[in-house]
């Protein structure tokens, strides 16, 4: 089927932006099936350039906008993008 955006932000913590894309796609694993893969560079917004390297990547239910917007404040809130036990 191909991959197929669902969202995408820009996120700003401090001075530093940062571009937030979830795709629904096609998993690679032997049971198949689709699944959500957000993943997180550093943007550049003067130059509208997103970084070379992923700074996060993380995978979940199909259509599962959810986990971005959680990231998302995440992001905006602390700068992190794993989840801490608190």
């Amino acid at each position: 089927m191909g991959d197929v955006r669902l969202i995408k932000s820009y996120v700003w913590h401090g001075d530093k932006c940062y571009f937030v894309s979830t795709i629904d796609r096609d998993s690679s694993s032997e049971q198949g099936g689709r699944f959500s893969e957000t993943m997180v560079w550093e943007f550049d917004w003067n130059k509208n350039e997103r970084g070379k390297h992923i700074a996060f990547s993380d995978g979940g239910l199909e259509s599962h906008i959810g986990r971005h917007l959680k990231l998302c404040q995440r992001i905006f809130d602390s700068g992190t993008f794993e989840e801490t036990e608190e």
